[in-house]
């Protein structure tokens, strides 16, 4: 799997590619001209390039050349890829830095396996396999803004395989501040199949995001309700840990006795608190509840995330009340509920932003 960006000014071919490169198991991010496609790889650097030749506003040649010298991106595959095919074509586009020419004539398919020649090796499996759960007792302290953005703060930092699971029974915020339309859910991705939980079954039900983030939604309906004590749960964490370095889970605010072996599968929980009493309270009432549960008090830590920008408790006070550190503090964020309406999360349209640069150092260390 890698983040392929596609650089074409043709629309039918734009989804012609990204649907087969999808297909391939890829994650692709689309321009429609060479100035936008800059931007991208200034913004996040991808595994590979492809790129047509006649684009308004730049040619491939000059943007291949940009890539080359501005950016300083030497070792980048970049694929020239364009209606053009004389001798003299591709000498130019080569001459321009191009790794490799292909005629738009090539099929989708050779095309695949040329872009999978050129990708630099890569382990089979994930070398860090982790998940973490976030939850809270309490409503409204933002455990779905904090899962998605730790999941985009990992796949965009880490470079890695990022699975991001919502377990709300129904009607989760996950893909709403992702900007993704879900056709589909956890619950589909459990019943696929009569037999256990595979890969192979899970995958048609993941959603890509352009960050690289694979997102499996909650419920649609109440029809496919999600039940955190089904068994098969704890076959997609452990299907998905093999999968991809991180697995982020935003778990519903709920604590069930059937669900004990659920979560004592994650490697980390991170327990969210806005800084006020009702929600110290519940906190102080799922840390319990969670050892009766059989998770190990190592493997839960607290996180504090400031829902509102003054009047919150004292770190000591909560500290001192739980008995144990708080492992971070996110800072109040005014663009936040901008970030949430726009599904553009902060990690995205914020990310110099104070809450942006905690939440990324809260995911290198409770996952790095």
């Amino acid at each position: 799997m890698a983040n392929i960006l596609v650089v074409d000014d043709d629309k039918n071919i734009l989804r012609l590619l990204e649907f087969s490169l999808k297909r391939a198991g890829h994650t692709v991010t689309i321009c429609d001209d060479g100035v936008q496609g800059l931007a991208q790889v200034k913004a996040q650097s991808p595994d590979l390039i492809v790129a047509d030749v006649m684009m308004p506003k730049m040619t491939g040649y000059d943007f291949c050349k940009q890539i080359r010298t501005n950016l300083g991106l030497t070792e980048l595959p970049i694929i020239m890829f364009s209606a053009r095919f004389q001798p003299i074509d591709k000498q130019t586009a080569l001459d321009a830095g191009a790794t490799d020419y292909l005629s738009k004539n090539t099929s989708p398919d050779v095309l695949i396996a040329r872009i999978n020649e050129l990708l630099p090796a890569r382990p089979a499996g994930p070398t860090t396999q982790a998940t973490l759960g976030l939850f809270s007792l309490r409503g409204g302290t933002g455990v779905t803004t904090l899962a998605v953005n730790l999941a985009l703060a990992l796949a965009l930092t880490k470079k890695a395989p990022t699975a991001l699971v919502d377990l709300a029974p129904l009607g989760g915020h996950a893909a709403l501040m992702l900007g993704l339309r879900p056709t589909s859910s956890v619950a589909d991705a459990l019943f696929a199949s009569q037999d256990d939980v595979a890969l192979e079954t899970v995958k048609p039900h993941l959603i890509q995001h352009a960050s690289g983030v694979q997102l499996l939604a909650s419920a649609l309906n109440y029809d496919h309700l999600l039940y955190l004590g089904d068994k098969r749960l704890e076959q997609l964490v452990t299907t998905l840990k093999l999968s991809f370095a991180y697995t982020i889970l935003d778990i519903p605010p709920l604590l069930e006795p059937r669900s004990g072996a659920l979560l004592q599968s994650f490697d980390k929980i991170g327990l969210v608190l806005a800084p006020d009493m009702p929600s110290l309270q519940s906190v102080a009432v799922a840390l319990q509840g969670l050892v009766r549960l059989g998770v190990a008090e190592n493997k839960i830590v607290v996180i504090i995330n400031n829902i509102l920008p003054q009047g919150g408790l004292p770190l000591e006070i909560i500290q001192k009340t739980l008995k144990r550190p708080v492992l971070a503090s996110i800072p109040y964020e005014v663009e936040m509920v901008k970030a949430v309406n726009s599904g553009k999360p902060l990690l995205l349209s914020s990310p110099q932003s104070p809450a942006a640069a905690a939440i990324a150092k809260l995911a290198n260390s409770l996952l790095g």
